[in-house]
């Protein structure tokens, strides 16, 4: 029985590569689920068919194509389409017609004009007092994946997709101006709970006026693996709508309706590499519960590169157990149990803050990113787990349950000469006011991203004594900072497949350039208050008591192998395996 599921497991990893040969021919759409709301608004890549669309109005020889930085003067006037690749349109006359920035800006001057639609991909509009534009403005701020060939025509730059996306296919067409995509994928994850989640549906998109876009998203999760105690079912779902309004001022209002099993904490691995983790190892990172519920959601651009989101939710939150998916290594041994979390119907609100001055998203050389979350949660309908008084006062089912918590994400990425990058980061949160936090909002430190030189949650306020097989998250706080010093080399061991249906495979058998990481990590996790192994609510704990390691890695692009020790505590030195970089 070991040898038939070890190599189910193998077929479903099969399954999983094998997906880019049938995406390919397909013209795929990669969606990142793991990516915050805000990213939307501010990096969102164009979408294959706006991708098609640039490339034949800039081949196009009756279009006006301009390389680089262009002013239009004031009183001159251009008629017919206009394209611009990799610069600045500074439009201070007049422009009859459409125009189209390809990874660049557009400025229209106060006497500036343009009588026509306007679209704008890696960049942004800038319209002055008394600036106009009559046709409907459509900006994505990734950059087209497109360059410029020595014929000075524009191509479709050759991208490697990320690992999570090779299980992915999608179909897109446009019929009456409604744009449709049809999805299938996997859920880019794998774990105890649903095993192997596919998620299947489409997304529609439509113009319905000048600057407002209205998009809608509807998905089923399908699970694959059944919940015998019947408390999760087999099918799950995520339907959202949003509309998306004006540019360069962007605005999105949306609602969405879902019933998804989601992680606990979102650390120390992404939702990618513990769902292979789980797949080859046996060895599931993340903790689950099932959310179930309705949310409206706003976000919007104050300035250049700082959004503001809000959100409502009223969710039904339940455990969920493991169960049993299958496993290519280790599959005699027994999944690590789920913990409980403190059931009940929760109503949260959010308020998010959004900085992001990163000069591109993959693979930024400078700029900032923060990220700041406030969660405000009340509950008069729930069901708390019994954890001992070290860790939390028993919650009080009298009155009306409330508790906020903050969570911050700064991270600065700085270039000091071509080939070098020095990265810095800082990440932490947890309770900040009311009652104790419920089971699903506690947090934990050690292994993975946060602490590589250190065992999974090493640091998670599990008392002396607590034989809790689940090693469930329980602290209040945590907080850690991250450098790391980046040197790019070239190491030339580049093999280039001759069979274009398998390119995607490139990743695994050459590496033309790399980076040579040295980094170091420090940070703790604890629980608030007065009393022995506490710490004061104003206060965070004494540098002694952190965990600190350092080590050296080597990221190719698609996988970072990197070795990892302790610098205070007596631990092996560890190797770990990154599918992303590691911030």
């Amino acid at each position: 029985m070991r040898l038939s599921r070890r190599w189910a497991a193998l077929i479903v990893a099969a399954g999983i590569l094998a997906g880019p040969s049938v995406a390919r021919a397909q013209g795929v759409i990669v969606i990142d689920p793991d990516a915050p709301v805000a990213d939307s608004l501010r990096l969102a890549p164009p979408p294959p068919e706006i991708v098609e669309r640039l490339i034949g109005v800039f081949n196009d020889s009756a279009t006006t194509r301009f390389v680089g930085t262009f002013t239009l003067p004031a009183g001159s006037q251009l008629t017919g389409r206009v394209a611009l690749f990799r610069g600045l349109l500074m439009v201070q006359g007049q422009i009859t017609g459409p125009v189209f920035v390809i990874n660049g800006d557009l400025y229209v001057g106060p006497d500036g004009r343009i009588e026509g639609d306007v679209i704008v991909t890696g960049g942004r509009i800038r319209i002055e007092p008394g600036g106009v534009i009559t046709g409907s403005q459509r900006v994505w701020g990734e950059r087209a994946p497109v360059y410029r060939t020595t014929t000075g025509r524009l191509a479709l730059r050759e991208q490697r997709r990320p690992l999570g996306a090779l299980g992915e296919a999608s179909r897109s067409f446009t019929a009456a101006g409604v744009s449709t995509t049809l999805y299938l994928g996997t859920g880019r994850t794998y774990n105890r709970v649903e095993g192997l989640p596919i998620v299947v549906g489409p997304s529609i998109g439509q113009l319905v006026a000048p600057d407002v876009d209205f998009r809608a998203d509807f998905r089923a999760i399908v699970r694959t693996t059944k919940d015998p105690t019947g408390i999760r079912s087999r099918v799950g779902y995520d339907a959202r709508a949003e509309w998306v309004f004006g540019v360069p001022a962007r605005a999105v209002v949306g609602g969405r309706l879902r019933s998804e099993v989601v992680p606990i904490e979102a650390h120390p691995w992404s939702r990618v590499e513990a769902g292979w983790l789980s797949l080859l190892m046996h060895e599931d990172a993340h903790d689950y519960y099932q959310a179930r519920g309705p949310e409206v959601y706003a976000e919007a651009e104050l300035l250049k590169g700082i959004i503001l989101s809000g959100s409502l939710r009223h969710d039904e939150e339940r455990s969920v157990r493991a169960n049993d998916p299958i496993s290519v290594f280790r599959s005699d041994r027994a999944w690590r149990p789920n913990p409980l979390i403190d059931d009940g119907s929760y109503r949260t609100a959010r308020l998010g803050l959004g900085i992001d001055s990163r000069n591109e998203r993959a693979d930024p050389t400078s700029g900032w990113l923060v990220r700041a979350e406030w969660e405000y949660g009340v509950s008069r309908d729930f069901a708390p787990v019994a954890l001992p008084r070290s860790v939390r006062e028993p919650l009080p089912t009298d009155r009306e349950y409330h508790y906020a918590r903050l969570w911050v994400d700064a991270r600065r990425y700085a270039r000091v000469n071509p080939e070098t990058r020095i990265n810095l980061r800082a990440v932490g949160g947890g309770w900040v006011g009311g009652d104790p936090l419920p089971v699903q909002r506690r947090v934990s430190a050690g292994g993975g991203d946060l602490l590589p030189g250190y065992a999974y949650r090493a640091r998670n306020c599990n008392p002396d004594g607590l034989a809790d097989p689940a090693r469930p998250a329980l602290c209040d706080r945590a907080l850690s900072i991250h450098a790391e010093l980046r040197r790019r080399v070239s190491l030339g061991l580049l093999y280039r497949l001759r069979r274009t249906e398998l390119t995607e495979l490139d990743r695994f058998i050459g590496i033309d350039r790399a980076d040579v990481v040295l980094f170091a990590n420090s940070g703790t996790a604890w629980l608030v208050g007065d009393g022995p192994g506490r710490v004061p609510t104003n206060r965070i704990p004494v540098l002694r008591e952190w965990a600190t390691d350092a080590g050296l890695g080597l990221d190719t692009g698609g996988l970072g192998f990197y070795l990892s020790r302790s610098l205070v505590d007596r631990e092996p030195i560890r190797f770990t395996l990154r599918l992303q970089r590691r911030f």
